[in-house]
């Protein structure tokens, strides 16, 4: 049976002491509550994978400087669905989701990103004009 990585990085202030329990603790509860049971093991690496597509989600959101309505607008779906998808809530088709998300960054990028970045400072510069 697979056994449950301990986490490399933590949150928050704790000092190392702190984290080995909570690593500790994790790992435990993993190998007493989950790891004998196949059903437990596969909704458990499916929480992970819905977990690391919201994390990645969130992250390339925000460094394409896009809000949620931003994305739902350009994604087809809602921005209480973004939401609901990066905080890992979400109840529908992770998968189409994730197409339409996919599809809609490359939109962002083609464009809102290249022809912004292909601008000149005439052409975004405010002109004060005399009077």
């Amino acid at each position: 049976m697979r056994q449950i990585r301990k986490p490399t990085h933590y949150i928050g202030s704790r000092n190392m002491s702190e984290q080995q329990r909570s690593c500790d603790a994790v790992e435990f509860l993993y190998n007493r509550y989950i790891k004998d049971d196949p059903e437990r093991v596969a909704s458990f690496q499916e929480a992970c994978r819905q977990a690391d597509i919201a994390q990645r989600v969130y992250d390339i959101r925000h460094k394409l400087h896009m809000t949620r309505e931003d994305l739902a607008e350009f994604s087809g779906l809602t921005a209480e669905t973004i939401g609901d998808l990066e905080e890992s809530d979400y109840e529908g088709n992770w998968d189409a989701a994730v197409q339409k998300i996919n599809a809609a960054f490359d939109r962002w990028i083609k464009e809102v990103i290249i022809p912004a970045a292909r601008m000149t400072p005439d052409e975004y510069m405010v002109q004060v004009a005399n009077a």
